[in-house]
């Protein structure tokens, strides 16, 4: 056996690494992008002002910029999303394999299990109810839908803003 390979444990671990990796760039681009989004809608709505200086800009340009920052944030989502995708898919297929090709000694059964029950689509409520890809696919709408809404709002304000202000 080469003692330089990497063992099935390892490979595991590493792949839910990866994981939840993409989970925190997912989180942090969410916190940034609403946090962007709040420091444009607040200039925005300051332009309101009847003192303030180039309506035209901000309301007009802004909400465009702030549709292209939408946009851009929903594609690096969908790519980490996509990503974690691929690491899901490999641990699913990597634990099928030693389920199916692999003779574990009861320590290492014993671990395999408890790391199968903790895998995204094994997690289960107290009751025993099989939960985890449903709350898995809440968690991830949430990324998708915050531009979305985003966007509708930018579209709706830069439509209607000329003719609440006239």
């Amino acid at each position: 056996m080469d003692t330089n390979s990497l063992s099935i444990a390892e490979t595991l671990k590493g792949l839910r690494v990866d994981i939840q990796a993409e989970h925190t760039l997912i989180a942090s681009r969410v916190t940034w992008y609403v946090t962007s989004q709040s420091f444009l809608l607040t200039t925005y709505a300051m332009s309101w002002n009847a003192n303030f200086g180039w309506p035209a800009f901000f309301h007009d340009i802004l909400p465009i910029a702030a549709i292209v920052l939408s946009v851009v944030i929903l594609a690096s989502i969908y790519a980490a999303t996509w990503a974690q995708d691929v690491y899901l898919r490999e641990q699913t297929t990597l634990i099928a394999r030693v389920k199916n090709e692999l003779t574990l000694s009861p320590a290492e059964q014993l671990a395999f299990d408890s790391y199968q029950r903790t895998m995204v689509a094994n997690r289960t409520t107290a009751g025993g109810k099989v939960m985890g890809n449903l709350v898995h696919a809440l968690v991830r709408d949430t990324p998708f839908i915050l531009p979305i809404g985003f966007s509708a709002l930018w579209l709706y304000a830069r439509h209607f803003a000329p003719f609440i202000a006239g």
